[in-house]
């Protein structure tokens, strides 16, 4: 039984199970596992949601659902004891989102009997998304040692950078950021970054990959930018930034379109969006496998 809540305490072994039997589930691979599992969904969702739930049933496992407004959370419970009230129940496993930072989390691990897999917890980390990026990237390179990977965007508040950075650099990537001044961290320097870009046009004659980042509205508490607008002419993917630029682009989604990235090049030719949302499923199944079948 294992349990995947920050991609850090992953070992590099353990992500080239996972990727490699990704692949195989990709291939057609079957497993069959046994038991309950618990979706606890706090924050809206849908590629992650649907994905864990459809990895799960294809993988033979009972799936029950729960909503915060379904659960005793709204009545004043916390989430420790939602898990214990699950364990009571029987449940294998129990893949959670939730609004808050789960950390610290070592000590909880071990006193459930449960696996825990983290579908995104605050501001903290996104584990399986940043695996899906990962594997669509070796996908897509064979190999990324020396591949420029840019981030650009909402990096203060991405759990999907800060789950995405630390595999990508594990595997030879160089990590950049290009980001207004107000949405980059203060400790940008413990991600070990190549650069830090001010301007798209230079971020992006850098790059091989550029991975666009949604504007976490709902956690911002104030005016990040001074408009959607004037945030895509500066940072978002145009058409002219998308003809000038050589590399491919992913998004984890949801895409704002033309706040993001124009909305008729979601699914252009250097788009790997498409990829990222298939690859789910089979990353998802994976990690599953992992947590409890083992």
């Amino acid at each position: 039984m294992h349990s995947l809540i920050s991609v850090l305490d992953l070992k590099r072994g353990e992500v080239e199970q996972i990727l490699r039997h990704a692949k195989e589930f990709k291939e057609g691979k079957e497993v069959s596992l046994n038991g309950d599992l618990a979706l606890l969904f706090f924050e809206a969702s849908t590629r992650t949601r649907v994905s864990f739930e459809k990895a799960a049933k294809e993988l033979g496992l009972n799936t029950y659902f729960v909503s915060s407004s379904q659960s005793s959370i709204t009545k004043g419970e916390g989430f420790y004891d939602t898990l214990k009230t699950l364990e009571a129940l029987g449940f294998k496993a129990v893949v959670f989102r939730v609004p808050f930072v789960f950390f610290p989390y070592h000590d909880t691990l071990k006193s459930l009997n449960l696996s825990l897999v983290n579908a995104g917890d605050g501001t903290h980390q996104h584990p399986t998304q940043g695996l899906i990026d990962l594997f669509t990237l070796l996908e897509e390179f064979g190999s990324i040692e020396g591949v420029k990977v840019l981030y650009v965007g909402d990096i203060l508040f991405s759990r999907v950078f800060r789950s995405g950075v630390h595999l990508l650099k594990s595997f030879g990537a160089e990590v950049s950021v290009c980001a207004p001044r107000t949405l980059l961290p203060r400790n940008l320097e413990v991600f070990g970054l190549r650069e830090v870009f001010s301007e798209l046009e230079e971020a992006l004659s850098w790059a091989d990959v550029g991975i666009w980042l949604r504007l976490q509205e709902e956690r911002q508490d104030g005016n990040f930018v001074p408009s959607k607008e004037s945030y895509f002419k500066r940072f978002g993917l145009t058409k002219e930034r998308y003809e000038s630029f050589e590399g491919v682009f992913m998004h984890p989604g949801p895409v704002n379109r033309n706040v993001d990235i124009d909305g008729d090049l979601i699914y252009a030719e250097k788009s790997l969006i498409y990829k990222q949302v298939q690859n789910g499923l089979f990353v998802r199944k994976a990690v599953l496998e992992w947590a409890i079948g083992i």
